[in-house]
């Protein structure tokens, strides 16, 4: 079991409320046991897979809009993570990862 922190970026348009509830539902799904989300659209959570699958079920199961939302999954287990949607400076979130 790894330990990930996720946080994302809704865009706020006339869907972002429904969007916004159907990708949280979709996060909590996620979560095995306890989870800590007191920042907003921030989760620290235990799961026993890894951050490409948890953000491809999150996007398969939610309403999250790749076209326009943003979704960062890293595994703080491991040096792994995942961004997928609308991700801008990609170079730079890939460069500052191979940091860690």
């Amino acid at each position: 079991m790894a330990i990930f922190d996720l946080t994302f970026r809704i865009h706020e348009d006339a869907t972002y409320a429904e969007r916004y509830e159907s990708v949280v539902a979709a996060i909590k799904r996620c979560c095995h046991g306890s989870y800590w989300d007191q920042p907003t659209s921030y989760f620290l959570f235990e799961n026993p897979t890894s951050s490409t699958a948890i953000a491809n079920w999150i996007n398969n199961n939610s309403k999250f809009a790749e076209s326009k939302d943003v979704l960062l999954v890293t595994n703080l287990s491991q040096k792994d993570y995942t961004a997928i949607g609308n991700v801008k400076n990609r170079h730079i979130l890939d460069d500052l990862m191979r940091k860690r």
